[in-house]
């Protein structure tokens, strides 16, 4: 049973709901469409894909630890041109996920949710603390992810947030919940 929990907390993870504002609305209340955090609004410029891009090769080739310094680099540059670095962040958050490094990938996913509240991106910055507490949890980090979850339902409770989100992440919360008193 604790092995079937971990496999879907593992797939909760990897995959979170469509919630794009480019896609429609009738595909982001299937719960079968499943995506990842998506890159902000102009951050993939072609500095940031060239980085993004050999991140991506390595990352085929199973060297995530070196993915990540590709994935951070090409976060840096989105950030210095003055952009929310959502994608190259979850990227480089999944590449610590995938070497083991989950106290990386919730500290890079912590950052993101620090960053999205400062640009008032209400989406990206619940997305990244309920990845970042999910961490947190696998890690043992039972503290660290007590405050990132009482965060997150903080922002549940805002009157901006997207009713399709805060039902997802509610319902996201509950399965962390379990998956982390076993």
């Amino acid at each position: 049973m604790k092995t079937a929990t971990y496999l879907l907390a593992v797939a909760t993870f990897l995959v979170a709901p469509s919630l794009s504002a480019t896609q429609s609305s009738a595909q982001s209340d299937n719960p079968a469409v499943l995506t990842s955090i998506q890159a902000s609004a102009g951050e993939l410029s072609p500095e940031v894909q060239l980085y993004i891009g050999r991140g991506d090769e390595l990352s085929r080739h199973l060297r995530y630890d070196a993915a990540a310094r590709d994935y951070a680099r090409a976060a840096d540059i989105a950030r210095r041109e003055g952009h929310l670095a959502s994608g190259a962040s979850w990227k480089l958050a999944s590449a610590h996920f995938y070497n083991g490094n989950l106290v990386g990938g919730a500290l890079a996913l912590d950052q993101l949710a620090n960053e999205a509240a400062l640009v008032g991106d209400l989406e990206v910055e619940a997305l990244a603390l309920y990845y970042a507490a999910w961490l947190d949890g696998k890690a043992g980090q039972k503290a660290e992810m007590a405050v990132r979850v009482a965060r997150l339902e903080g922002l549940l409770g805002s009157r901006y947030m997207p009713v399709a989100l805060r039902d997802r992440l509610s319902g996201w919360l509950q399965t962390l919940r379990e998956v982390a008193i076993k």
